[in-house]
């Protein structure tokens, strides 16, 4: 029998068609909330248009919290939402309503859903379309593939003709290169890999050949890769807040 909290209801995880978990449980969101508020955990608060610097939670109830106030916070919405990654490092999310603001604090409701939005190790994360790759193999140059996603270890990438590979090929002088948004100062973002394996082939819905890569990765190519992925799920999270 599925545990019980005192709201009456099932204290268990649901997944989501997406792939993601949500949780209405009272108590489960109060043990993610604890352990928030003991280990100042840093949480940030968010809406269209507006993602605030790290903050933590100070205190709360079973009817409200008390955020520590952003220095930037506009006040502009009654809705906003509490984005933060729990122990396993996964990005969790609770919409909440604004009750009070003062001059150091932001006062929201209990939140009465709490949305895990990955249950995999190693994620993937869709990348701006024109994401490339440039890679080596057997000593011939192959440009212009496209990236259709990324992990924190490997890409999938994608063709429009046949590629002569065999599972468990090297390839080597890898670029990885992630246009920037339209509104972003920055051109882009291009990651040096040094080598990695295919280990995967399939064709998708549009007859493209695809090719799962997992990279061999040193140190800093590994730390570079992660950031990357990390932003970009902070970029997709935002972008799927609703007002």
């Amino acid at each position: 029998m599925a545990k019980m909290n005192v709201a009456g209801k099932s204290a268990v995880w649901v997944t989501l068609e997406n792939g993601a978990q949500s949780t209405d449980s009272h108590e489960l969101i109060k043990m993610a909330l604890a352990r928030l508020r003991k280990k100042r955990e840093m949480i940030s608060l968010m809406h269209k248009g507006y993602q605030s610097p790290k903050t933590i939670i100070v205190d709360y109830d079973d009817q409200r919290l008390e955020i520590d106030k952003p220095s930037d916070w506009p006040g502009t919405h009654k809705v906003v939402y509490i984005v933060f990654r729990d122990e396993t490092l996964v990005w969790n999310q609770a919409r909440v309503n604004v009750l009070s603001v003062t001059d150091q604090s932001i006062f929201v409701s209990f939140p009465g859903n709490l949305i895990r939005h990955q249950r995999r190790a190693n994620y993937r994360v869709d990348v701006p379309n024109e994401s490339t790759v440039t890679f080596i193999y057997k000593d011939k140059m192959f440009q212009g593939a496209q990236i259709s996603d990324v992990s924190a270890n490997g890409i999938l990438m994608c063709t429009d003709s046949y590629l002569p590979f065999d599972q468990g090929v090297e390839i080597v002088g890898i670029t990885l290169f992630f246009p920037g948004a339209a509104d972003d100062l920055a051109v882009g973002t291009s990651i040096p890999i040094s080598k990695g394996r295919v280990m995967r082939y399939a064709r998708n819905d549009n007859k493209k050949y695809c090719y799962g890569i997992l990279f061999d990765l040193t140190m800093n190519e590994e730390e570079l890769l992660l950031q990357y992925v990390r932003q970009r799920e902070r970029d997709l999270l935002r972008k799927g807040l609703v007002e």
